[in-house]
């Protein structure tokens, strides 16, 4: 039993603060942390300052419209294969005409807008589908910070607006897509001259629902236009495939004549063709 005591004696000596006391007066250990270099000179085992995001971090994403040189990555390659795969699989929907992208000039060729059109839309979705942050125009003219993504199929769209719910909005039922600018509190339709150049200028994307309206708010006019562009050829894609899936998974009505032909003669049928007269040679 004494060995016991002893046992139990120094395991709780180990988990309290009494038992730094037999090891000295000191009965405090304070460590003080601080991001600024030592002073002296450089000691080169030393830990470098955090100069970029952690790549792992997926609870905050930056927005990707934060210049006018974030329209492109510049060919930059995906994060991980599953972004190269997701890449791969995503392509222009079927237009009789494209528009032209805001990196593009309108006298380049056809083939050249094209493929700068695919690259800045598989860009727009690959980031969509990570996920980003955006400013949206509620009803009552508000400001809110908004997370949007899009989920793997590329036709649902979610949003998160920090309140402990997360709205599905599915791209296929989306009516029409257009941009507007309000300039000083007042609102003028896209292509229109304004009265005078502002800093209180805004570029407004509206996605119309049948019974709804998003409204995300952007300060440069590429940037708008890259949105609107990359938006409504996911809202295609999504629709297009939509139908694709409607047709496949549809009976038709009225079998082809070439299935009529196949079916079996009914006895009227057969009586009729025997008593047909034979022609003669």
């Amino acid at each position: 039993m004494s060995v016991l005591a002893q046992r139990m004696d120094w395991i709780l000596g180990c988990c309290t603060a009494g038992g730094w006391e037999a090891h000295g007066p000191q009965s405090e250990y304070q460590v003080q942390l601080s991001s600024e270099s030592a002073p002296g000179p450089p000691n080169p085992s030393a830990r470098h300052l955090l100069t970029s995001g952690d790549s792992f971090d997926i609870t905050f994403t930056p927005r990707p419209f934060s210049g006018a040189a974030q329209l492109s990555r510049g060919g930059a390659a995906p994060f991980t294969p599953r972004q190269m795969g997701l890449r791969d699989q995503l392509q222009l929907p079927s237009l009789q005409t494209y528009p032209v992208p805001p990196n593009c000039s309108p006298d380049d060729r056809e083939d050249v807008q094209k493929e700068k059109l695919l690259q800045m839309y598989q860009e727009f979705a690959l980031d969509l589908h990570t996920g980003m942050y955006l400013t949206q125009l509620t009803s009552n003219r508000d400001y809110s910070d908004i997370h949007c993504q899009v989920m793997e199929d590329m036709t649902t769209l979610k949003l998160d607006q920090s309140n402990g719910r997360i709205i599905e909005f599915p791209l296929t039922n989306v009516s029409k897509v257009y941009r507007i600018v309000k300039n000083d509190d007042k609102w003028y339709s896209a292509g229109t001259p304004l009265p005078a150049a502002s800093q209180n200028t805004e570029q407004i994307v509206v996605v119309e629902f049948m019974r709804r309206k998003l409204a995300f708010v952007f300060k440069e006019l590429q940037q708008a236009q890259r949105f609107l562009i990359c938006m409504e050829l996911m809202i295609r894609s999504a629709q297009q495939k939509q139908s694709q899936q409607a047709m496949r998974h549809l009976t038709p009505a009225f079998p082809a004549p070439q299935m009529q032909s196949r079916q079996c003669p009914t006895p009227r049928v057969v009586h009729d063709a025997m008593d047909r007269p034979t022609p003669c040679p």
